[in-house]
């Protein structure tokens, strides 16, 4: 039922391409345009602009995808609008805006110091490893401060507001790091020829930035509790996409009185029963890939029979 590239679209599911989608596409019986933003805030976040068949992990840029095959002329308008440089046309490999480094420099110090105290808030580390280990990160970025630093915590009580402090000075170093980066080298970056995102750059000049992440990953993102939440969320996926997508795929014609039902669950504009089933298969993803956790956990139960009931 698919093309190769429509195939690849779906095995590789992308959250970056997905947020094109979800900007720009018309969906049945609204507005076209999407919410209608610029074309520079749009290339602005496409960290990967490329399709899904030009992946490669090896180069920066194309290490994901940035855009579906619904959305490839859309893309391309984007493109032409903003002046990226287009390396290849088969398969649309584009060179990334230079304001993407920006907002990936700053996806990645969220990634790198938010969760730190998200994971203490929770409960998750606690508060002396969560201090020792943010310490060590502004210490690192910057050099001589080590005492002072030590003398303005000492004056702080509560230990929410020492984190929250020592989250808002760390960031404060890596943006001011990012910001210099990334005039020093924009050269580069205008011509699409600097290969590794500023965070990696300034990982390379203070190395307790990956022993930071690795300390993430260890204790935080394959914390028990975590993995747990993630395994019961490709549970809810799994089920969620077996009830809609065959359905959907399903010639309108011959569908079951189960089958028609399934899909009444499905709001209007992700029905695309107009068009081939690529597209359908693409709404029934724009539906779940749209939920939030507790709406999906939710749904789950309702139609795995888990919990019977009439809400309204």
């Amino acid at each position: 039922m698919f093309t190769d590239a429509q195939w690849a679209d779906f095995i590789h599911f992308e959250g970056n391409a997905n947020a094109i989608r979800t900007l720009t596409q018309h969906q049945t019986g609204k507005s076209e345009g999407g919410m209608k933003l610029t074309y520079t805030t749009l290339t602005s976040i496409a960290k990967y602009p490329c399709e899904s068949i030009a992946t490669d992990k090896k180069q920066l840029h194309r290490k994901k995808f940035g855009f579906f095959q619904a959305e490839k002329e859309t893309f391309a308008a984007i493109a032409q609008g903003t002046g990226m440089i287009k390396s290849s046309s088969n398969p649309d490999i584009y060179l990334r805006h230079p304001f993407v480094w920006l907002v990936e420099a700053a996806d990645d110090i969220c990634y790198n110091v938010i969760d730190l105290e998200d994971s203490h808030r929770l409960g998750i580390i606690d508060t002396r490893t969560c201090t020792d280990v943010l310490l060590s990160l502004w210490n690192g970025l910057v050099p001589g401060r080590a005492p002072r630093n030590e003398e303005i915590l000492g004056t702080m009580a509560d230990k929410n507001d020492k984190i929250a402090f020592l989250r808002a000075m760390v960031i404060n170093a890596l943006i001011t790091r990012s910001t210099a980066l990334y005039q020093e080298h924009f050269e580069l970056i205008a011509e699409g020829k600097l290969t590794k995102p500023l965070l990696d750059i300034i990982g390379e000049e203070t190395p307790v930035i990956d022993e930071i992440m690795a300390f993430s990953i260890a204790n935080i993102y394959n914390h028990r509790a975590v993995v747990e939440i993630e395994n019961a969320g490709y549970n809810v996926m799994y089920e969620m996409l077996s009830h809609l997508i065959p359905p959907v795929i399903q010639d309108k014609s011959i569908r079951t009185k189960s089958e028609n039902k399934a899909l009444k669950l499905l709001p209007g504009q992700y029905i695309y029963d107009d068009k081939e089933p690529y597209y359908r298969v693409l709404g029934v993803l724009d539906y779940v890939s749209g939920m939030t956790d507790n709406y999906a956990a939710d749904l789950y139960k309702k139609i795995k029979g888990i919990e019977i009931g009439m809400t309204i």
